[in-house]
């Protein structure tokens, strides 16, 4: 069970503890940001704080409003410590102030409050020196990556003498609450996570002063071609910025004086030449490239000018980088022949030698070090997958025809008679130990969505399947790419709601994705062969299976995270209720292609915004989908009532608690009552603004016809105002959408989306 954390004190307004405090604050807790006084005044630094994470790009806050849970204070005010169910400190990356401040939480403990530091590598046993033992039995590291709001890895450190309750609370807080994905790790410089990537790129920064490889051929070949981001290794540097880096591989270097490895953290003359003539990274459009007049350029290493940056050409390499699989990627980087080949393997087995040589050091299982460079650097596949992926015995082969000792936890694997540290007993998943010639069983990560694997369905075909959850719940899950919804997702409407034995139903998307709606590449096809007739019986089925949401027997709880756009948005709102992630980003996009939604979109938005027609008609015609699921509340695609969480992996249960309330509130079922329209005031409102826009040279004369045709709906076609049927709004809703698909812009739209996944402006 994890903590409950009302209040929060962040000590430190700077951009992680600003950003910190904005994170606890969308989780709905209330947070005191307490900073050193500016120019006289106490809460000044806090203040400006909490407002650079306002405007900070991407947003910290799900909603500006959110920034209200926060408190500024001055740290000469900490008496709030003793209302506080947490403390996070996090001021400059220094050991003296930060000692120096966590000392003066002496007289503030209490028996629920927790202390932590989000130090990225400092020691927490040496931040807790001279600190009374009450106070070290709740002292601990909890390191949030930046962004905090967007970065799903945050490491756990104990100290000596932390209280494994707290640490094992605090990490059930991290994932159920927040959202996070959680690595123990060990204290030891600079963890796991920093650890291993300060590793990695010190390795290519040395190779780039041995080798001569200019800076835009060691981003070509630690990118996507190993699995790793578009940023690379150099471009990250920029990002972090190049002094950062250079502060945390120190931190390696002189914390680790014994280890042989230490020497890989000594960084060559010329990035110390970068530091020295401030090419410091992004922040001063500086480092390994800068923003020029004609683009981005590059730092040339032999003159150190900048150049435009050139494409770079990787030989035997550049296939591979059109694989989609990671996997194939790396086993081409591994078995190819040729410098760049041979230059990507040997940095391939130096970090997986580095990291099975310094597993125990860093963690208690080699999992924590795949989880923390998977979800803090979004590595496909970490350390250790990267060693399974080759095979140890090959990858120990290498390292020995290298002429590097290969680590002792290599070697005792294959001795115990195994090939992969990753396999399987009875138990299940299992892992090898660090410290035994055994396998441990895998405990289940809680980081994310756990659907219910498709295998186990009573019901499928190619873009759907149901599952049972529970004994009188069943989940139908759309499937396939991007879970676009064509004509089989229909027909799984039509069997779920006349055939499922369920009291009640979840509906829900595979991957990471509710559904990007109708399948684009039907409806494309249909209007190329001027199939009329076809398109207008798919749009009618499409409608019928909204409609048959709404009248089905048993309650339909829509579970939202990723994508619901177009048709997968109209599925979620025909829904009796609505649970969403927060990153959820969800809209009605149909104007990108020429279209208006034709499937329950513009009848339910219409009855949302009742006596607004103006805002109903904005969040539709714009084409736009929401930054997160709190934004899509407000442009009401999602109910007032319709729960919203920060942790994804609690989506399903949820889902189930919310039918299960449905059920036991005697559900009823059946449609919306009639749905008030404005009719013809409501009609000239809207052209009125169209016309002003269309003047202006803000749209263009088919974006003014789609708007027409969106008004149409929203209004009842005009006439006086009143209350509509459903059908009837759903008759305009076809007619429009079908004379919309027969024009040659929007068909122009449709084709352009399908070929280059943006919208054509015509």
């Amino acid at each position: 069970m994890s903590r409950q954390i009302e209040r929060a004190v962040v000590l430190g307004a700077g951009v992680m503890g600003a950003q910190i405090a904005a994170l606890l604050a969308c989780a709905g807790v209330r947070v005191r940001l307490l900073d050193l006084p500016l120019e006289g005044d106490a809460t000044a630094r806090a203040k400006r704080g909490i407002e650079a994470a306002r405007k900070s790009r991407p947003p910290a806050f799900y909603t500006p409003e959110m920034a209200a849970g926060i408190e500024p204070g001055g740290l000469d005010d900490l008496d709030c410590v003793a209302q506080a169910d947490w403390v996070i400190e996090a001021v400059v990356e220094e050991a003296a102030p930060k000692m120096a401040l966590l000392a003066e939480l002496e007289p503030y403990l209490h028996d629920e409050l927790v202390i932590s530091s989000n130090t990225s590598g400092l020691s927490i046993g040496d931040l807790a020196q001279g600190r009374s033992a009450d106070f070290q039995r709740r002292f601990l590291g909890i390191h949030f990556f930046n962004p905090p709001r967007y970065m799903k890895l945050v490491e756990v450190i104990p100290g000596p003498q932390t209280a494994t309750d707290i640490v094992d609370t605090m990490a059930d807080y991290l994932r159920q609450a927040l959202g996070k994905g959680v690595v123990r790790a060990r204290d030891t410089p600079n963890f796991i996570g920093n650890r291993m990537w300060i590793f990695t790129a010190c390795d290519m920064v040395r190779r780039m002063g041995a080798d001569g490889m200019g800076v835009a051929a060691v981003d070509a070949l630690t990118g996507p071609l190993m699995g790793r981001p578009k940023s690379a290794t150099l471009r990250v540097c920029d990002i972090v910025g190049l002094d950062t880096v250079a502060h945390v591989a120190e931190t390696s270097r002189v914390g680790l004086p014994h280890d042989p490895w230490c020497r890989w953290f000594e960084l060559p003359d010329f990035y110390r030449r970068m530091l020295d003539e401030n090419l410091l990274g992004a922040k001063v459009n500086a480092g390994f490239y800068r923003k020029g007049e004609t683009g981005i350029e590059a730092l040339d290493l032999t003159n150190f000018a900048y150049e435009q940056l050139q494409p770079v050409d990787l030989g035997p390499l550049q296939a591979a980088l059109r694989e989609r699989a990671s996997h194939r990627r790396l086993r081409a980087v591994w078995e190819a022949e040729g410098e760049w080949a041979d230059l990507g393997r040997e940095h391939l087995l130096m970090v997986m030698a580095y990291a099975a040589e310094h597993a125990a050091e860093m963690a208690g299982d080699i999992v924590q070090i795949d989880q923390a460079m998977c979800w803090g650097f979004n590595w496909e596949l970490g350390p250790f997958q990267l060693w399974d992926l080759f095979g140890v015995a090959e990858v120990v082969g290498a390292l020995e025809a290298a002429g590097h000792q290969p680590p002792e936890l290599a070697t005792r694997l294959l001795a115990a008679g195994e090939s992969h540290f990753y396999a399987a007993n009875q138990a299940g998943p299992a892992v090898f130990s660090l410290a035994e010639d055994r396998r441990d069983t895998l405990a289940p990560v809680q980081s994310g969505l756990q659907l219910p694997a498709a295998e186990r369905a009573s019901w499928s075909n190619d873009s759907a399947y149901v599952v049972e959850l529970s004994a009188d719940i069943g989940a139908l899950v759309f499937c396939g790419r991007m879970n676009a919804l064509g004509p089989s997702a229909l027909a799984a409407i039509d069997h779920v709601v006349a055939e499922a034995p369920f009291a009640g139903l979840v509906l829900c998307g595979a991957g990471d994705l509710f559904s990007v709606g109708a399948d684009l590449k039907h409806m494309a096809a249909l209007v190329d062969a001027e199939d009329w007739s076809g398109l207008d019986r798919f749009v009618a089925d499409f409608q019928d299976a909204v409609m048959a949401l709404r009248r089905a027997p048993f309650p339909v709880v829509a579970a939202v995270r990723g994508l619901a756009l177009g048709g997968g948005c109209e599925f979620a709102l025909g829904a009796d209720a609505r649970v969403a992630a927060a990153e959820s980003r969800i809209g009605l996009v149909e104007t990108r292609v020429g279209l208006i939604p034709g499937s329950g979109g513009c009848m339910e938005l219409t009855r949302r915004h009742a006596g607004a027609v103006d805002k109903a008609f904005a969040t539709i015609f714009a084409g736009q989908f929401s930054d997160n699921a709190f934004q899509a509340r407000a442009w009401g695609l999602l109910a007032e009532d319709d729960e919203i969480l920060i942790a994804e992996a609690g989506l399903l249960d949820c889902a189930v608690a919310k039918v299960r309330a449905l059920v036991a509130g005697g559900y009823a079922g059946g449609e919306h009552s009639g749905v008030a329209v404005s009719g013809d005031p409501g009609l000239e409102l809207l052209h009125r603004g169209i016309d002003e826009r269309l003047a202006a040279g803000q749209i263009s004369d088919h974006d003014a016809l789609v708007g027409r045709g969106l008004a149409r709906v929203l209004t009842g076609d005009g006439g006086a105002p009143r209350t509509e049927t459903a059908l009837a709004l759903l008759d305009l809703e076809r007619q429009v959408f079908l004379e919309l698909c027969a024009t040659a812009p929007t068909r122009a739209r449709i084709d352009h989306m399908l070929q280059t996944g943006k919208p054509l402006q015509n």
